[in-house]
């Protein structure tokens, strides 16, 4: 005998209308701007920030993250407190240093608001990163900035990959950006190009807002490329400032870490004249003279200046000006040594000009990029 059959309620399967809303409702207030930094980051946004190695891409996002959880302001930019949440994709060493160098900077202690990932994600596996918003939720209901740090260490895909990237992109608004809160995408620069990220176009082409850190000889340039809906805030220059930590290393020595000083607006640098014959000849005797007597430059030289970091496995060194005279003397065509001099010190104070090299105490070195 067949049992009863089951009575089932019925259900109604048609689809909820598509929303639209009347155009003239947009219209009868203002919609203001959630800041999460002032003029810098909004909630519900999507950002990229690249740069070079060494430039502190993650610094300025670390930064920002410290002030935002503290509720303080960032070099005079209003920070709205709320949770951050930084997945990471290194360890925690250095991010450990970083922040106590923050704890020094801003005389206070790192906010129970901030929380970071033991391990980098998967970000372009669905799973993953419904993973990774569960997670988020779990601890904090209602983060205001998640940050990826970096790109590369938590897409385990082709950046240079339309396809890829799309996936990663549609990922982020699905799964991060509806826990309210805005997306900080830290990647690398491109190849050969310093106003640019690395990989598909089509990641700027994704963004609200996208920033970057580059390395010049007055420090870090904080610059904004794009801003979706708002005035792109005006180049900022930074310095790196060395600080000793209140921990010691196994041989008691203090541990050490920097951060991010500001020292003002950029500075607009102009397209600069290509060099005349003679002022190539006497640039190039620099790198002669620094091949022949090259110094490691002094702690006051790398505090002051950046870009002294292992380039090509040698370290950069610097010279001292008598030794770039001698080596460019003899490459010099004039018939005088009065007239060698003049020649000497015009190229010199040419090539400082042009931003070709920079120096300090009597030492000089040239400048890349």
């Amino acid at each position: 005998m067949l049992p009863d059959a089951i009575e089932v309620e019925s259900q109604d399967l048609t689809p909820a209308p598509f929303p639209l809303i009347a155009a003239s409702e947009l219209t009868i207030k203002p919609v203001r701007i959630n800041w999460l930094v002032q003029g810098i980051i909004e909630r519900d946004s999507l950002n990229l920030f690249f740069g070079e190695p060494g430039a502190g891409k993650s610094l300025f996002a670390l930064d920002w993250a410290f002030c935002m959880t503290a509720g303080i302001d960032w070099h005079g930019y209003r920070a709205q407190q709320t949770d951050v949440v930084i997945v990471a994709g290194e360890g925690f060493a250095g991010l450990a240093r970083r922040l106590k160098a923050l704890e020094v900077k801003y005389s206070r202690k790192t906010s129970e608001r901030l929380f970071i990932s033991q391990r980098p994600a998967q970000l372009l596996d669905e799973k993953n990163a419904q993973w990774v918003a569960d997670s988020i939720k779990a601890l904090c209901p209602n983060p205001g900035l998640v940050i990826i740090d970096t790109l590369h260490r938590n897409m385990e895909g082709d950046e240079n990959s339309s396809q890829d990237i799309a996936k990663f992109i549609n990922n982020l608004d699905n799964y991060l950006k509806p826990l309210g809160a805005a997306v900080l995408v830290v990647h690398h620069i491109g190849h050969g190009d310093k106003q640019r990220s690395r990989g598909s176009s089509s990641i700027r082409a994704a963004m609200d807002g996208e920033f970057s850190a580059t390395k010049g000889e007055g420090g870090i340039v904080l610059s904004c490329h794009k801003a979706k809906d708002f005035e792109a805030f005006k180049p900022l220059q930074f310095s790196l400032k060395p600080t000793d930590l209140d921990w010691l290393d196994d041989d008691d020595e203090p541990m050490t870490s920097v951060y991010l000083e500001h020292v003002g607006e950029a500075k607009t640098i102009n397209k600069k004249p290509k060099l005349k014959a003679r002022e190539s000849v006497i640039l190039s005797s620099l790198s002669d003279a620094i091949a022949a007597h090259g110094i490691e430059p002094t702690v006051e030289i790398k505090a002051k200046f950046a870009g002294f970091n292992l380039m090509s496995g040698q370290l950069r060194k610097v010279v001292h000006v008598d030794h770039w005279r001698s080596a460019v003397y003899p490459r010099l065509d004039a018939e005088t040594p009065e007239t060698r001099k003049k020649a000497f010190q015009n190229a010199r104070k040419k090539l400082f000009e042009l931003g070709k090299v920079a120096d300090f105490d009597g030492y000089w070195w040239p400048i890349y990029g």
